[in-house]
C-alpha cells in the first residue's frame, strides 16, 4: 500500500520531506487503497460557493486551500467555482494525515496514509520520514506511518498543517523559498506553530519501559 496525496486534478504519490525540499515536483505514481480523485471526492461532504459578482474569476494560488487539517478547498479556473471537501472522504479506506501544499503553485491535497498499531512517538515518526528523503519511492514513508497509531500521525500531522499553512503566503509570493519556510516551521515550531511542536516534543511512547 502506497502513501498518497490526493489532488483534485488527480493523485500523485511522494515522500512528504522530500516534497518539502523540492516543492515544484512531486513523484508521480498510485496506490490501490490510498489513492483518491475527484470522483471520489464527489462522494464525501461536497459544498460549492458562489464567486464574487457571478464572475468566473478563479486563481489556483488564492482560491485552493486548506482550511484546517481535514478540510481542502478546491478551486475550479474554468467555472470559477470553489468547493469543499472533506480529507477523510477522500482518503476512503485510509486515514487523513493531513491537508497541507501540493506545490509551490497553490495546489493543496488530503495526505492519505495507513496507521499501524506500534507505538512511536510523533518524533519517531519525524525522524523517521527525515530519513526517506532519498528514497526512490513511498515505500519507506509508507514504513514509517505503519509503525505509528492514528492518534501519533494526527498530532504530527497538526505541525505539519499548521507549517504549511502558515508558509502560504510566502510560497506564493516566492516559490524558491517556500520549502525551507514549511521546513523551517516544522522543525522549529516557530510562530503560530509553536503549540503544534510543543505536543509533538511532548508525545510519548505507550510501550511499559
Amino acid at each position: 500500500m502506497g502513501l498518497a496525496l490526493a489532488l483534485l486534478a488527480g493523485t500523485s504519490g511522494c515522500g512528504l520531506f522530500k516534497e518539502l525540499q523540492d516543492a515544484e515536483s512531486a513523484s508521480a505514481g498510485s496506490d490501490d487503497e490510498g489513492s483518491a480523485s475527484s470522483s471520489t471526492a464527489d462522494d464525501g461532504s461536497s459544498e460549492t460557493a458562489a464567486t464574487s459578482g457571478g464572475q468566473a474569476v478563479c486563481e489556483i494560488a488564492t482560491d485552493d486551500r486548506c482550511q484546517d487539517q481535514d478540510t481542502l478547498f478546491s478551486c475550479d479556473p474554468a467555472t470559477g467555482e470553489v468547493t469543499e471537501f472533506s480529507c477523510v472522504a477522500l482518503c476512503g479506506g485510509n486515514m487523513n494525515f493531513t491537508c497541507l501544499l501540493a506545490n509551490n503553485g497553490g495546489q493543496h491535497g488530503c495526505f492519505c496514509v495507513a496507521p499501524g498499531i506500534d507505538a512511536s512517538t510523533c518524533s519517531e515518526l519525524e525522524g523517521c520520514l527525515r530519513d526517506c528523503v532519498s528514497s526512490a519511492d513511498a515505500g519507506c514513508s509508507d514504513k514509517c506511518f505503519s509503525r505509528a497509531t492514528a492518534g501519533t500521525i494526527r498530532t504530527y500531522g497538526a505541525l505539519v498543517y499548521c507549517a504549511h499553512d502558515d508558509c502560504a503566503d510566502m510560497c506564493r509570493e516566492a516559490p524558491d523559498q517556500c520549502a525551507a519556510c514549511i521546513e523551517y516551521r516544522i522543525i522549529t515550531g516557530v510562530g503560530a506553530c509553536a503549540v503544534e511542536r510543543s505536543l509533538c516534543d511532548s508525545d510519548a511512547s505507550e510501550e511499559p519501559w
